[in-house]
């Protein structure tokens, strides 16, 4: 797991967007794992990433769907396990309506459900 951190304007979503190959850069190569970028499958490149921006974007739905967001077939461990690992369980369980309850356009603690939905998509790979 890698985390790009860095000030507004300081190339943290240019990095993501060259890692993942939105683009390819003018000079020198970008690399994972010691692979160039442009050698690896892109599907398999851009399902290896999440990324969880400042402003978290949540859906109209259940917090369970939010999390599984991508992948409606998500099974209920794997949307359990990633809200776990974004210490948002506890939460959500405490939540009259738990996993089930319906998600307007903000909710408290939407940064760690957004971040459910990014483990819980590279878990599937």
């Amino acid at each position: 797991t890698v985390a790009v951190v860095g000030p507004s304007g300081s190339g943290k979503s240019t990095v993501v967007w060259l890692v993942q190959r939105f683009y390819d850069p003018l000079g020198g190569t970008v690399t994972v794992g010691g692979m160039d970028v442009r050698e690896l499958d892109l599907k398999w490149l851009r399902g290896e990433c999440a990324m969880v921006g400042q402003e978290p974007a949540l859906f109209s739905g259940s917090i369970r769907e939010n999390i599984g967001f991508g992948n409606p077939k998500a099974a209920w461990a794997e949307i359990e396990n990633a809200a776990k690992e974004a210490n948002i369980h506890k939460f959500i369980a405490g939540l009259p309506q738990g996993y089930d309850t319906q998600v307007l356009e903000r909710v408290g603690c939407s940064c760690q459900v957004v971040k459910s939905r990014g483990l819980r998509s590279h878990e599937q790979s």
